[in-house]
């Protein structure tokens, strides 16, 4: 009982750390495939007296992918309702052309302002318009949360990392005999470190499919992915790639801490 209570006093901590690992990876395709919703979604308004293209506008900045020409007559019905037809026509050709400038990318509004001052020196522009109110509220939201989630991630990598060290040393006190015997000998540190190495190794593969089956289980729920309209596919809640980052993972900590013990016990040894 006492194995089984060690094992999971490593085991935990560990799957803790790979779980806050793959809710970086989520989060991050998530934010990634909104950004991508918001960007699709999301158009720079230029009126200009002059005929703009998408090959001339990305000549005066990168970042702009496309160039819509939106339809005078709609915009004219909406504006000039009530306006004797006769003159409708004179009104059409008095109008500025309008377009929808499309972004290569969803831009921090710092950016956005940059776009907005060279469009406005283009000669015949009349107006630009970025709606960097709404723009930027939902730029902000998105660094807060990451922000935050970082943070929270970083806190709980520490505090797994230290119980995953004190349950090292545990171990470590367990076999501390046979080590210090092993060292007498003038074994290696990574032979007479070997018995925690396969230890630890074996609760690292343990934690790696406990969060595979955890993911499995998330994306099981189909209906409620679903219900998430800006995710186009359940590839965003869990990827085959994420297990290599899982197992990566899983064994650096494992290196860290046995070494981290190893080296400590063997400098208390010297003394």
């Amino acid at each position: 009982m006492k194995s089984i209570k060690d094992h999971f006093m490593f085991i935990l901590p560990l799957l803790a750390m790979l779980i806050g690992v793959e809710f970086i990876l989520i989060f991050n395709r998530v934010t990634h495939s909104y950004e991508e919703k918001l960007k699709n979604s999301y158009a720079v308004l230029v009126s200009s007296k002059k005929l703009l293209t998408t090959s001339y506008l990305r000549t005066i900045n990168e970042k702009i992918d496309s160039v819509e020409v939106m339809n005078k007559n709609e915009i004219a019905n909406e504006v000039i309702d009530g306006v004797d037809k006769s003159n409708i026509e004179t009104i059409l050709k008095e109008m500025p052309h309008f377009y929808r400038v499309h972004l290569a990318d969803y831009l921090p509004l710092k950016d956005l302002e940059e776009i907005k001052s060279q469009l406005k020196e283009i000669p015949g522009v009349i107006s630009v318009e970025i709606f960097g109110e709404s723009y930027e509220t939902r730029h902000n939201m998105f660094s807060l949360i990451k922000s935050a989630l970082n943070i929270f991630i970083i806190v709980l990598f520490v505090v797994s990392l230290l119980l995953i060290i004190k349950q090292m040393e545990v171990w470590q006190l367990a076999h501390k005999n046979r080590m210090q015997i092993m060292e007498i000998f003038g074994a290696p540190l990574m032979l007479r470190s070997g018995v925690l190495f396969k230890t630890a190794f074996v609760d690292a593969i343990i934690a790696t499919l406990l969060t595979l089956a955890l993911s499995l289980y998330i994306q099981s729920h189909t209906d409620k992915i679903e219900a998430l309209k800006f995710i186009d596919t359940k590839d965003v809640i869990f990827n085959a790639s994420d297990i290599v980052v899982w197992i990566l993972t899983a064994l650096v900590i494992v290196f860290i801490s046995v070494f981290y013990v190893a080296f400590k016990t063997s400098e208390v040894i010297e003394q």
